[in-house]
């Protein structure tokens, strides 16, 4: 017979795809204690092929590539790039925590990485109505999109805008459950390299561009 004790101690079981959204803390936690390696894996590439259909879009890839290439090329590179993202990033965030008292270690750095991006894999299932609304306008910078159409993209947008900045969120505060350090040192970590970042490319086409 368990001791009643022991069934308070248990810690009771969660849903990643769904507590992530509320308890990121816990649900890093719980990942780390009761998942295996290859459920990181699995949200990485699902992450990537949701990147790499954004950049699509971002870039207006359709203006040369058409709308099977594009998919194809998502679905093969995408999961590729999603791998690559999650060791790097991971790698990335680790060792600015470690710079600021982190004392978590790579893996858990990696787990709190793949948590977060779960929201990013959920939210890109409005992928699935962006392609059948919108098909190929999605990634043209010069569509003749109709009232309806255009209505969906304004909903689409601010969706995936919502699941970025709820993503980010979620990095923060895994990254603070991991390392056991406070939310604003997080916040540091997090977005230090983005202002790196952004710093190093100003540089750049500042010394690259010509000046008229």
């Amino acid at each position: 017979m368990v001791n009643i004790e022991e069934e308070r101690n248990v810690e009771p079981k969660l849903n990643p795809w769904t507590s992530v959204w509320v308890h990121p803390r816990k649900t890093v936690r719980y990942v780390i204690e009761n998942k295996p390696n290859s459920f990181i894996l699995v949200i990485a590439m699902l992450a990537g092929l949701v990147h790499i259909l954004d950049q699509a879009m971002s870039n207006d890839l359709g203006d040369i590539w058409g709308l099977g290439t594009i998919l194809l090329v998502s679905l093969i590179a995408g999961p590729l790039l999603g791998l690559i993202g999650l060791y790097v990033g991971s790698g990335i965030h680790y060792m600015f925590s470690m710079m600021f008292g982190g004392t978590g270690t790579f893996s858990e750095t990696r787990t709190a990485y793949a948590v977060s991006a779960i929201i990013l894999v959920v939210g890109g299932v409005i992928w699935v109505p962006d392609l059948l609304i919108l098909g190929q306008g999605n990634f043209m910078s010069d569509y003749d999109f109709s009232i309806g159409q255009f209505a969906w993209l304004f909903i689409s947008t601010i969706g995936n805008l919502t699941v970025g900045v709820w993503s980010l969120v979620a990095l923060i505060a895994a990254l603070s459950e991991v390392h056991r350090f406070s939310v604003w040192k997080a916040v540091i970590v997090v977005l230090l390299p983005i202002i790196i970042l952004v710093v190093v490319l100003i540089i750049f086409l500042a010394l690259t561009l010509p000046f008229f």
